[in-house]
């Protein structure tokens, strides 16, 4: 026992010694436990008897990657859609996905030489990467505790158990996250150029990033007039904040220069999950639930609304509960069965809240013994969230 301590002691001295390497290396690993029956095309594993399933094709073909990948190959053009891709959706849905993402997809597959479907994937394992170091920074410069820092960051590489997914399947929204702790680790440190880049960034990987160029004029509002600041400093300490919105405006000019229309987004079709009054993902009629097994939305709704109350005790207006809060209460409005998914930019602000928690045995404890049903979880969820795809030709 006294042995097995030490071998720990020396593990976390030398992962706070080069706490990038750890969890750069924590994310390969937890990404390989998740591949690991995709990869060596097992059989069954642990009681999951998927034969079929188990290669990683599947992991490629999870939504909505390849959608990314037609767009990187046409963008948006309505006439190679349709002559590329005969048996897809209509082109007018295609500006639903923000070009950011296709764009690193792209370049991904032009630098390596090789097909844009594994390029996608690639581009969301470097940028779930760079979302965990982001934190890591932004939670050391808030907590002032590297120790604490690095926990809250290795636990970022595996939970909450929506992430691992998401994490290592094509999808944008590692390199979005990214964008968002990035832009609000230069506003905490009063770099608001910095921050303001990131944020129109932020706006070219996901609609929602304009609730993040809300959230940090919010928060310059706020610290304006805590500090009394006369307008013409306001105006010079947070101009770059007023243009955040250009994120959005480009996007949508690209979208005028490749499928000829600047409000494309608004044409993509039932796409847009908001309505009135809020809560309707709770309705079983909805067309994106249609369920009544629903009380992990509950759940998450609930435990969104504590750690944002705790939040708000340490920070009070503070752009670190601004923007989660903003975030939450714009989910209470999307009518959409996975509303554990749209609430993942938030979810790295509400484990700075709750990092006492997070951080403590009587939470990690039970994490690691309920790790292997965290991946089976992941891999069964992995195994049948897949797009109909009979032939791969167009895509590669």
């Amino acid at each position: 026992m006294k042995r097995v301590k030490n071998i720990f002691s020396q593990v976390k001295k030398l992962a706070l010694l080069h706490p990038v390497w750890a969890l750069i290396f924590t994310s390969v690993l937890s990404a390989s436990l998740v591949y690991f029956p995709f990869i060596l095309h097992l059989q069954s594993f642990w009681g999951l008897k998927y034969p079929e399933k188990f290669n990683f094709s599947t992991v490629l073909k999870n939504f909505d990657g390849l959608n990314y990948v037609i767009v990187a190959k046409t963008w948006y053009n309505p006439q190679k859609i349709a002559a590329l891709f005969p048996n897809t959706l209509s082109p007018n849905y295609f500006p639903a996905h923000f070009p950011a993402y296709p764009a690193l997809i792209w370049l991904t597959a032009q630098l390596l030489n090789i097909d844009f479907p594994h390029a996608s994937v690639i581009v969301t394992l470097i940028t779930s990467i760079t979302a965990v170091i982001a934190f890591y920074y932004l939670s050391t410069l808030i907590l002032k505790d590297k120790e604490k820092a690095l926990i809250l960051s290795l636990l970022l590489t595996l939970f909450p158990a929506r992430w691992l997914i998401v994490k290592n399947i094509p999808s944008p929204e590692p390199l979005f996250i990214t964008f968002i702790i990035a832009s609000i680790y230069f506003f905490c440190k009063r770099k608001y150029g910095k921050s303001a880049l990131l944020a129109i960034l932020c706006q070219t990987v996901k609609s929602p990033g304009i609730l993040l160029a809300g959230s940090l004029g919010l928060a310059a509002i706020v610290k304006i007039y805590q500090e009394k600041t006369n307008f013409k400093k306001a105006i010079k300490n947070f101009w770059p904040i007023l243009i955040t919105p250009l994120g959005l405006i480009a996007v949508f000019c690209v979208y005028k220069l490749t499928a000829g229309d600047f409000l494309a987004y608004f044409k993509t079709g039932d796409n847009i999950h908001l309505f009135w009054p809020p809560f309707q993902v709770f309705n079983f009629h909805g067309q994106w639930t249609q369920s009544i097994w629903l009380e992990d939305v509950y759940l998450n709704y609930l435990l969104g609304a504590i750690f944002l109350l705790i939040l708000w005790g340490k920070y009070k207006a503070n752009i670190l509960f601004i923007f989660p809060a903003v975030f939450y209460f714009s989910t209470c409005f999307i009518a959409h069965r996975d509303i554990s998914r749209y609430l993942l930019p938030a979810v790295p602000f509400l484990l700075l809240g709750g990092e006492k928690f997070f951080t403590s045995k009587k939470f990690l404890v039970p994490l690691l013994l309920l790790l292997p049903a965290l991946y089976l979880y992941a891999i069964n969820f992995i195994s049948f969230n897949v797009m109909p795809l009979s032939d791969w030709t167009p895509y590669l």
